[in-house]
């Protein structure tokens, strides 16, 4: 197959663009001969021209293949703004006076409650470690004691 041939140009930028050989496609219904030319440009642009019998009919430009737009990655962790700082209002609640009716009442459930309390005195457990047990065997021909573990 030939090669391509360079050709200087200066319409799409500086620098020279590739011409195909010309291709013979076939023959039209009434029996010209249909023949196409490629030219590929520097700035990745082809055009395709036609021809019949020698004869240019039409021609096609075909623009550089556009790049896909990336998307941007959404941030996983969101800072939070930081609070201003305010100085907080200083309140002083009144006392609480209560009558003989209540007071009593009060007093009995306080009573109550410590009553319950002091009933419910939790004894700690002691921990007995539980190790590797040891046992007492006697050793039938020498007659002293042996200690096996497990």
């Amino acid at each position: 197959m030939p090669k391509d041939k360079l050709v200087n140009t200066s319409i799409h930028g500086e620098g020279s663009s590739r011409v195909k050989p010309i291709k013979k496609i076939g023959k039209n219904a009434e029996g010209k001969t249909i023949q196409t030319m490629l030219v590929k440009n520097p700035d990745k642009s082809t055009v395709t021209n036609r021809y019949q019998d020698g004869d240019f009919v039409a021609s096609n430009y075909n623009p550089k293949k556009m790049r896909k737009k990336k998307t941007k990655k959404l941030k996983s962790t969101r800072i939070p703004r930081k609070l201003k700082k305010i100085k907080s209002p200083s309140y002083t609640a009144p006392e609480v006076t209560l009558d003989k009716k209540t007071q009593a009442i009060a007093d009995a459930r306080d009573r109550k409650k410590n009553s319950k309390k002091k009933l419910k005195i939790k004894i700690p457990k002691i921990k007995i470690n539980k190790g590797k047990k040891i046992r007492r065997t006697r050793n039938l021909v020498t007659g002293k004691i042996n200690k096996i573990q497990g």
